[in-house]
């Protein structure tokens, strides 16, 4: 909360600097938005929208692990719905692991418990989850079409157990004002956007984090800028570089 508000007052700081530009990033804001409401204040208009489609997938059953492993809040939560669904308790004597702090909040603010938290960056964090977990059983919860970052990284080093919890689809029908900058937050999200939209020319591009600079990279489109974390204030800030 203290960097959100050291955030919005920056941006005071940079009010009418950058007027009307439109700002598109793909997700749906809450009203109380830091990436909304510093970016009003910069005089931006802002369009908020996910264009993916998101659907549970019930499993019948789960492995017992080491470890549990969530690249996202949508997969703790898909997770915990499936439990409930089957009438199953959350496994607490499992050790929990995330790929980045927005995740470790959605299941501490839920009384659970998280033993490795990760930087949001997959090669980095899976160095660091390598320390404790090598050698071990590890379930990863995750989309149909997750991109498995941990796995692919990890190898060998530590048997994994993929679990589809939920089903991630990208959208079509939707139609989107042009922005002078778009901020995509996964690589579903940039597909999905270029499938329906081409690149215009001087247009910039913020992208959440390594994974999705490099499947923009793969599809021939340049990031500006690159968040440091994966949350609304970085995003925030990555946007205000764009704008000067």
């Amino acid at each position: 909360m203290m960097k959100a508000n050291k955030l919005l007052r920056r941006c005071v700081c940079y009010g009418g600097m950058r007027k009307n530009k439109h700002i598109f990033i793909s997700r749906d804001l809450s009203p109380d938005s830091v990436f909304r409401e510093c970016l009003q204040e910069q005089g931006c208009t802002i369009e908020g929208q996910s264009l993916i489609t998101f659907s549970a997938r019930a499993f019948p059953s789960y492995p017992k692990a080491d470890w549990i492993f969530f690249y996202s809040a949508k997969a703790a939560a898909y997770f915990r719905q499936g439990l409930e669904q089957l009438g199953l308790d959350w496994p607490t004597h499992t050790q929990i692991a995330t790929i980045g702090k927005g995740t470790a909040q959605w299941l501490q603010n839920r009384g659970i418990d998280v033993h490795f938290i990760g930087s949001g960056n997959p090669k980095q964090t899976c160095e660091q989850f390598l320390i404790h977990a090598a050698s071990k059983t590890v379930l990863f919860p995750q989309a149909l079409h997750s991109k498995k970052s941990i796995e692919r990284l990890a190898g060998q080093e530590i048997k994994a157990i993929p679990l589809i919890v939920y089903e991630n689809e990208v959208r079509t029908d939707f139609t989107l004002r042009p922005a002078d900058v778009l901020t995509l937050t996964s690589p579903l999200n940039a597909q999905a956007y270029f499938k329906s939209y081409p690149k215009e020319s001087g247009q910039r591009i913020v992208s959440i984090g390594p994974t999705t600079s490099l499947a923009l990279e793969k599809m021939g489109i340049k990031v500006t800028e690159e968040a440091a974390e994966p949350n609304e204030t970085c995003l925030a800030e990555a946007v205000l570089r764009c704008l000067g």
